[in-house]
């Protein structure tokens, strides 16, 4: 997949994450930072749904995405950067946003904070990965 259709793919999936959204949460994205906080309470009620019963594999993975792709959308938007899709392992690849020397997983931190860890903050995921890159 070529990195104009990688970019393409993501921007479609953060417009689902902003319809989601705005459909199940009634709260509305305007892609800002200030956006995050939202996307933080989202992701905690997926994370309390959760712990009350599992999400299935394919609606976690869905949500990992279209979510992890609106806040990658916005870190572009803010800092720059440039979806990349890393093949490294053919088991398990994925998609990530890269600046620099940086890679930054956004899904990854969705699934995690969804099914481990309810303290995990997307939007200070998204100030720390801009701290890190400006160093």
């Amino acid at each position: 997949m070529q990195n104009n259709d990688i970019a393409k793919l993501m921007q479609d999936a953060a417009k689902d994450a902003v319809s989601y959204i705005a459909e199940q949460h009634q709260l509305t994205l305007d892609y800002s930072l200030a956006s995050l906080h939202d996307v933080d309470t989202v992701l905690a009620t997926l994370h309390q749904q959760q712990q009350q019963q599992n999400h299935s594999a394919e609606l976690l993975f869905t949500l990992s995405n279209i979510i992890g792709a609106y806040i990658g959308e916005v870190f572009i938007a803010n800092y720059g950067g440039n979806w990349h899709n890393n093949n490294a392992d053919n088991a398990a690849p994925y998609i990530s946003v890269q600046l620099s020397d940086k890679e930054f997983p956004f899904a990854s931190v969705c699934y995690h904070k969804i099914t481990l860890d309810d303290s995990i903050s997307a939007a200070d995921y998204v100030k720390q990965a801009a701290t890190n890159v400006m160093q």
